[in-house]
């Protein structure tokens, strides 16, 4: 049995995905008044809290014994996550949802880089758009590019810079920002990704342009395109598109809390773990120290 901690817009989806997946869960219902001082052993927790809670929150959940699996960002900073990383004892478990890294169609994408289908990579541009809820106490860059930021650091290595950043305001809504653009490098390739919760259109892709191609991933039509567009004579030349249809039988939510589940029971760390959110954080630290740059 695992406990679930939040049974908001997420927490809901995560019960229902823990029921498909036959596991017994039990709801810590924050709304109604409940908090993490009502669970009564020290079984698996899972948070799907509000995310300026998670660092207290899976300090005391480690702190009291338990296995942590919390919703993306683990925290809201670095030194935050650093924080969170010296209470985790050697035989605990603490994985944060990157979903994307455990999504069946990165590892086929990852296939594709190994067999050298598009050559080298020179660079990725990630964007994540729509119209949604336009919320006041976090931020685009860490509601949403934390996707794709963890994409990024996947196909690339951790070792990113950020070059510059810009943030806008697309409503006029006083004192925030509901786009943010951020550009960086990572080794030989850069990288750009654009995120926004108030665009009339939805778009959640990513492009991975190489020397001998393109592949573009589109998480909302579960397709992944092979293309061998190129430069011929100095000309950008189009090429020959191949199309990956998937119709996995499982969410990307499932595969993700198949490997919680797998984790918890075979004893073994989740391969997105304290580093994983580290490695995301770091960049998150870096937009908002990097130069402004308008459009």
């Amino acid at each position: 049995m695992m406990w679930l901690v939040g049974a908001g817009y997420w927490g809901s989806k995560i019960k229902e995905t823990l029921e498909k997946l036959g596991v017994a869960s039990r709801v810590i219902d924050i709304k109604h008044g409940q908090t993490i001082d009502d669970i009564t052993d020290t079984n698996p927790v899972i948070l799907a809290t509000p995310l300026w809670e998670h660092h207290k929150q899976v300090i005391t959940l480690l702190d009291r014994g338990h296995d942590v699996y919390v919703e993306k960002p683990m925290a809201t900073t670095l030194a935050e996550i650093e924080d969170i990383r010296s209470y985790v004892k050697p035989d605990q478990l603490l994985m944060v949802g990157h979903i994307f890294i455990h999504h069946p169609q990165m590892e086929q994408i990852k296939n594709l880089l190994a067999s050298r289908a598009i050559g080298d990579i020179t660079h990725v541009n990630s964007r994540r758009m729509n119209w949604g809820i336009y919320q006041t106490r976090t931020t685009p860059t860490l509601s949403l590019a934390t996707h794709d930021i963890s994409i990024v650091l996947e196909l690339l290595g951790d070792d990113c810079r950020v070059s510059n950043s810009n943030f806008l305001n697309l409503t006029n809504n006083p004192g925030s920002y509901d786009r943010v653009y951020f550009t960086g490098r990572v080794g030989a390739a850069t990288f750009d990704i654009d995120v926004s919760w108030a665009w009339p259109q939805r778009v959640r892709q990513t492009m991975i342009m190489g020397t001998n191609g393109q592949i573009i991933w589109d998480q909302d039509n579960n397709t992944i395109t092979l293309v061998s567009n190129g430069i011929v004579n100095n000309r950008a030349v189009e090429g020959h598109a191949r199309v990956y249809n998937y119709h996995d039988p499982l969410s990307p939510l499932e595969h993700e809390l198949k490997h919680w589940i797998t984790c918890v029971k075979e004893r073994r760390q989740p391969s997105t773990g304290i580093d994983s959110a580290a490695a995301v954080a770091r960049v998150i630290d870096q937009i908002d120290n990097a130069d402004q740059k308008s459009f």
